[in-house]
This record gives C-alpha cells, structure tokens and sequence, in this order.
C-alpha cells in the first residue's frame, strides 16, 4: 500500500511539474517585454514566411532567421541545421542540402486546408449569426492544455443569474453567479479537469429560480499528458531562443498551438501581449483572427479596430489588407445570408 501511494505521489508530481512547465514557460517568453522591448527583430521578408530557422548551423541563415516557401537549407560540415515549420508547428532537423518546404517536412496538414471554423465559414453548413442567449466565449475551441479555465459568456439583458455547468465521465459541478458577473475563474473548491478527458460546459441564464435560455453546449477535450509535456518542451525551445516576444507570438507560439488546433492557448498568450501594451497592429489583427476561428465576431470586431488604427498610424498597408477581409467575415455574422449554398439552375 505505501508503495502504490508513493508511485500515485510520483505520478500526480510528474503531471503537475508538466503543468507548471507550460504555463510557466509561456508567461516566462511572452512577459519579459521590459527585458526584450528594444531587442530589433529580424527585417520584415517580402515572401511567405513558413518557417524559423533555429540553431546555429547553417551556412546562410544565422540562428533566429525567419524562412520563406523555397529557401534553401545549407548544413555546415556534419552538422544538423535545427528548425520550426510553421504551418505544422513541427521542429525539423536538416542533414543535407534540401528546400525548406520539401512535400514530406514543412507542409500545411491535409485536414485543415478545408476546414469549418468561423474564420472560413464558407466551408460550413451555415453561418452563426447574433443570439440572445449565454453564449460561452471561453474556453476558446475544443482542445486546450489548460486544466483549470476561465469560463466566460455574453450577457443576456433580462437574467438575474447565471448558473454555470462543467460536466464529463462521473465528473460534474455547477455554481451561480449575480447577473454582473459574466466570467468566472474556475472554482479553487472544484476538482480540477484530467488530461485526456472531455467536458461539457454550458451556462444557463435565469430569472429569479428559473432558466429562460441556454448556452449551445461546448465540448472540450485535455490532452493527454504526453501531449502535455511535448508542448512544455516546444514552449521551452522557443523560450531558449530569445525573441522579442510579439514575435514569438505571432509566429512561434501560434504555428505550435495551432498545430492541435488549441485556440485557448494561442488566444491566451496574444492577450498577454495586448495587456503588456503592444503596439504592434499584427498582434491585434492575429487576435481578431483568432476570435473568428472560436466563432466570436464580437471580439474580432474589437481587435481588428484596434488593429486598423494602429497600421494606419504605421503606414502598413499589408496590415490593413489583412483586417479588410476579416471585416468581411464579421459582416456575415452581422447580416447572414439566407442560404450558404448557391442557386440550382
């Protein structure tokens, strides 16, 4: 019995040190913005940046250098030139002389060409317009590392309460809140999620005793602890390598969390950077893009504002493009079309 107590000990360290490891690292490479504020990042490349080289062994590009779609790996003799693939959130080594974004290494995975999220609602069945109901913001998506989440919902004018509801395999609580409060840390006195295990969470608004609406479900998973620890270690490389931290947020720290589609996280490490007061419009602009994918065009209106005044105020004309058509997407949500399929002749 000591024995299995001890190892159960052993166990729940191991993941709690996991646990620590992500968050600490991610807060570790995105709040140093007084240490890193005034280190240059690398000049802008006019070219479809997929990629960062991230060691000191090749012949061309020093340690740091970002890469675009055809741009020739060189190895220095016996040595492994180490990178990050940005459209898979994978690390790769280079042996030999090869392209960047040769078919089997650097390149976008098939099942999300074509995917249905609220930044591509043209691949979707329908368009989620404006509701008058609880509608869940957070968590963000269907996967996340984190265990203990904020839950948070839009407003519904006439409620006096929330009631909100976590549920999963013999797992379930639920609390209410005043009508003023519309995000709720998760709970210290409630047991904490499991990696590799589903959860509902729903919010129910009510007046006096009785619910009048409901928030749609949202279903999200917790990876498993191997993924857990796998995204600690990539965390820690990118931390290793010093970035300005708008960088690392906009490319390393995004093409990793979107790899698994974990829009919780990537949204949550942008915020920090909008909190710590970054003017930089790319960070807003990706932060909108990011609310549009979780199906929030509220949020996405707010950045891409933001955004807008800040590449006006710099002159980036590639920005403002960019927020243009995320507008556009935030007018279908504003004025859905009656049919997303077009007309049979």
């Amino acid at each position: 019995m000591l024995s299995t107590h001890r190892q159960k000990n052993k166990i729940a360290r191991k993941v709690y040190i996991s646990q620590i490891l992500v968050v600490a690292s991610t807060i570790l490479l995105l709040g140093w913005s007084n240490a890193w504020g005034q280190v240059k990042p690398e000049a802008k490349r006019r070219c479809k940046v997929i990629g960062r080289v991230t060691s000191v062994s090749d012949l061309r590009w020093r340690v740091n250098s970002l890469l675009c779609s055809g741009d020739r790996i060189t190895p220095m003799n016996g040595r492994t030139v180490n990178t990050l693939c940005y459209l898979n959130g994978e690390f790769l080594d280079f042996k030999q002389s090869s392209i960047f974004d040769v078919e089997d290494k650097c390149r976008l995975p098939h099942d999300r060409v074509r995917l249905c999220t609220g930044l591509n609602p043209t691949e979707c069945d329908g368009i989620k317009g404006p509701t008058n109901v609880p509608m869940l913001i957070s968590p963000y998506g269907s996967s996340m590392l984190s265990t203990r989440p904020v839950i948070s919902w839009y407003a519904v004018p006439e409620a006096t309460s929330y009631t909100v509801v976590v549920s999963g395999y013999e797992f379930y609580w639920e609390k209410t809140v005043d009508k003023t409060i519309t995000a709720l840390p998760y709970p210290k006195e409630e047991k904490e999620l499991q990696f590799f295990n589903t959860y509902k969470f729903t919010v129910l608004a009510n007046v006096g005793d009785t619910p009048i609406s409901s928030s749609e479900t949202l279903v999200v998973s917790v990876l498993r602890q191997e993924e857990q620890d796998a995204f600690a270690e990539r965390v820690k490389q990118i931390t290793e390598l010093n970035l300005p931290p708008d960088e690392a947020a906009i490319w390393d720290l995004d093409a990793v969390f979107m790899a698994r589609n974990l829009l919780n996280e990537t949204i949550e490490s942008l915020k920090v950077r909008v909190r710590a007061g970054s003017q930089n419009p790319t960070i807003y602009r990706l932060l909108a893009d990011r609310y549009l994918e979780a199906w929030l065009p509220k949020e996405a209106l707010r950045e891409y504002s933001k955004a807008a005044q800040l590449a006006k105020n710099t002159n980036n004309l590639d920005e403002l493009a960019r927020v243009q058509e995320g507008l556009k997407i935030v007018e279908l949500y504003n004025h859905p079309p009656t049919s997303t399929k077009p007309d049979q002749k």
